[in-house]
């Protein structure tokens, strides 16, 4: 049993370790990231999870999701896996603190807050014995994240009245896309990690405009 318990609790560990990295890493190459910023936003990540749960088991049951071809099967992605998942994302957002930050503090809480909710949600692929564990592990980890990193763009926008939704819009595309295509079997699956790469090139992107003042 203690042998059991050790393990679990291993892999759990071994889930968080992206988190626990990223967080030192920017502790140590951010200027003015503190690791109090780094507790506050994957606290953020992890308790948005739960409403987010919550809103997807309820709508799931709407007609419109019933999945019986494949044009359902992208509406599904797109508002059950992107527009509700990066919504509530983008709305505990809003707690992360803003005014005594500078810009790239601030996307730095949001990758993190995003990092954790996909580390945690790959706990929860692990306990429900998900096939292709290893696979979500790293890919929808940082679908999480860079999307979070768009959300977290709109976010700041918004807090310094520069509101532009096209970071968002992104991110909800992009989530549902790759949710799309990651339910695929075969060859089709590899368009999931186009999906990643637009979400960090979007991030990337976004981040030089706003940092040159471009907006």
């Amino acid at each position: 049993m203690y042998a059991l318990a050790m393990s679990i609790f291993f892999f759990i560990f071994i889930c968080f370790i992206p988190l626990l990295v990223c967080c030192i890493l920017f502790c140590l190459f951010i200027p003015g990231f503190k690791t109090r910023y780094g507790l506050v936003a994957s606290c953020i990540g992890l308790i948005s999870l739960i409403p987010i749960t919550l809103i997807q088991f309820f709508i799931l049951n709407l007609p419109i999701f019933d999945k019986n071809n494949i044009l359902s099967v992208l509406v599904t992605a797109i508002i059950f896996n992107g527009l509700v998942e990066e919504s509530v994302k983008m709305i505990f957002l809003l707690l992360l603190p803003s005014k005594k930050t500078t810009f790239p503090v601030f996307l730095s809480m949001s990758l993190l807050s995003g990092l954790a909710l996909g580390c945690f949600e790959t706990v929860i692929y692990l306990f429900a014995g998900f096939e292709t564990i290893w696979q979500r592990f790293f890919t929808a980890v940082l679908i999480h994240t860079f999307c979070a990193g768009l959300s977290g763009i709109y976010v700041w926008l918004f807090k310094n009245k520069k509101s532009n939704s096209t970071p968002f819009i992104f991110a909800t595309v992009l989530h549902g896309l790759y949710n799309f295509f990651a339910g695929f079997s075969g060859a089709y699956r590899w368009f999931s990690i186009l999906a990643i790469l637009m979400a960090i090139l979007e991030c990337r992107i976004w981040y030089t405009k706003v940092k040159n003042s471009e907006i």
